[in-house]
């Protein structure tokens, strides 16, 4: 069973004639994590308004094609944007989601104690969210996410105010939902993580998809390197060195090749 299909899906934005996507489509299944990766402007963002259901429901604009998911979470990448404004304290704001989903209060005790855990950010339950950092905040927002229990996360750049500390969490995270059989679709530009996270790749260009498979066959792909926005830092210096293909795609794979 799939969490979340776009068949032939386009979507143009209010008073636009270009359209943001161009008859994509897309199927995850349960427990794959599915990375968006493009150049800025690809469409990778708007593709997870879509799946969202956000797009054109909120954003307007019209849409084409087949968007079917049977709910989901949508993490954007400024935290500040997602923040209830109704609590007063950092797990009072990751309570809010279960809360409106009508859980018994117990539930929501359970859930929000074992996502604040999850994310490392127990100690800052008691902290106001207007206090805290960017990094704090993407934390808390996630981890707000996680505590609803949704089967489809859909995230946009969710390292994106975080330290390299941060980042690798949220990434083993990313995974173990995966391994508990959640489905992930995550739009990011770090692509040294790309392929110690993802199942699949999809590249995205001028929205529309130009390639997607494995990270080591979009990845080590000539094309996405000379018009994308190309791969893990450790195949730019293998290629930059003129080293024979393909690409390793981590310093363990590099290495390894040296031998």
């Amino acid at each position: 069973m799939t969490r979340l299909v776009l068949d032939r899906v386009s979507f143009w934005y209010p008073a636009t004639e270009r359209a943001a996507l161009g008859e994509v489509s897309l199927a995850v299944a349960p427990g794959q994590v599915v990375a968006l990766v493009g150049n800025v402007g690809a469409g990778a963002s708007t593709l997870l308004l879509v799946a969202s259901g956000l797009a054109p429901r909120v954003t307007g604009g019209r849409l084409e094609g087949k968007v079917d998911f049977p709910g989901s979470a949508l993490l954007l990448p400024t935290p500040w944007t997602q923040v209830s404004g109704m609590a007063f304290t950092v797990w009072d704001e990751v309570a809010f989601g279960p809360a409106n989903l009508g859980w018994p209060i117990e539930r929501i005790r359970r859930a929000v104690d074992a996502a604040l855990e999850t994310l490392e950010i127990t100690p800052l339950g008691p902290r106001d969210p207007a206090t805290l950092s960017g990094g704090e905040l993407q934390r808390v927002i996630l981890a707000g996410l996680i505590a609803m229990e949704t089967s489809l996360l859909l995230l946009d750049e969710p390292t994106a105010e975080l330290d390299p500390a941060g980042a690798a969490l949220v990434w083993r995270v990313t995974r173990a939902l995966a391994g508990e059989g959640k489905s992930v679709v995550v739009a990011t530009s770090d692509l040294d993580a790309v392929p110690a996270l993802a199942d699949r790749v999809v590249w995205l260009e001028q929205g529309t998809v130009r390639r997607a498979g494995v990270p080591a066959d979009v990845l080590a792909d000539d094309a996405v390197w000379e018009r994308g926005p190309g791969g893990p830092a450790v195949a730019g210096v293998w290629r930059a060195a003129g080293l024979a293909a393909p690409h390793p795609l981590s310093v363990a794979a590099a290495r390894e090749r040296l031998r």
